[in-house]
């Protein structure tokens, strides 16, 4: 395919995708609606994975030193929690779950009857 100079000029002047999603994390609300989403679909799908993969957009979209201060807050493995960011391991739900907490925030899981 064969971009116009129009075009090309316009991709050129496009935010990066990896600046904006970087900049979106910013916002403490987004944060928060993106570990929510990512908690529903965790609990509708069962797919760790990816709700795995969320935690770790948040935290490697957090100020430096995040990672020190989530494994003295949680009690969890600094090397550990490195190896997850990196995509090494797949961590236990329990683990998960500390990692919500180590990031500032509580959850709720309720039942309802279908």
């Amino acid at each position: 395919m064969v971009l116009t100079p129009k075009q090309q000029e316009y991709i050129k002047k496009a935010p990066k995708f990896d600046e904006h999603f970087s900049e979106s994390f910013k916002n403490p609300e987004y944060v928060q609606a993106w570990l929510e989403d990512s908690l529903t679909t965790f609990l509708n799908t069962g797919d760790v994975e990816e709700f795995v993969e969320c935690l770790v957009d948040v935290v490697k979209n957090s100020k430096r030193g995040e990672i020190s201060r989530i494994a003295n807050e949680t009690g969890l493995n600094r090397s550990n929690l490195y190896d997850i960011m990196n995509g090494k391991v797949t961590p236990r739900i329990d683990t998960a779950f500390k990692l919500i907490k180590g990031l500032g925030y509580k959850y709720e899981i309720k039942l309802e009857s279908a």
